[in-house]
């Protein structure tokens, strides 16, 4: 009986024993890869969503440049042939002007005096 009841004792106890630190060794891995797989999806994230907007800010930025650069270009050409055309034709007018109005004068004078010269003979 005091065999039966030592042996009894050292069985639960050394079950006990088992039983407690499995469990310990359980729930510090299951708390340690909780925590671990928390901190790695939490790094993973922030550094995806950086780059992410580093990304997005950088695509941005070159698609703003290149389209107001070509407004800018756009712009200019059309002011610039706007301009130049005006002061063609400004050019041409002006310049047709003198040229028509100096021919004309020059075919009146001579008409006149072709007329005078022939009346006074």
């Amino acid at each position: 009986s005091a065999t039966t009841s030592a042996l009894d004792v050292a069985t639960t106890s050394a079950l006990d024993s088992a039983t407690t630190n499995a469990l310990h060794s359980v729930t510090s891995t299951s708390a340690l890869y909780a925590a671990t797989t928390s901190a790695l999806d939490s790094a993973t994230t922030s550094a995806l969503d950086s780059a992410t907007t580093t990304s997005i800010h950088s695509s941005t930025t070159s698609h703003l440049n290149v389209a107001t650069t070509n407004a800018l270009n756009s712009a200019t050409t059309s002011a610039l042939d706007s301009a130049t055309t005006s002061a063609l034709d400004s050019a041409t007018t002006s310049a047709l002007d003198s040229m028509t109005t100096s021919a004309f004068h020059s075919l009146t004078s001579s008409a006149l005096q072709s007329a005078t010269t022939t009346g006074i003979l």
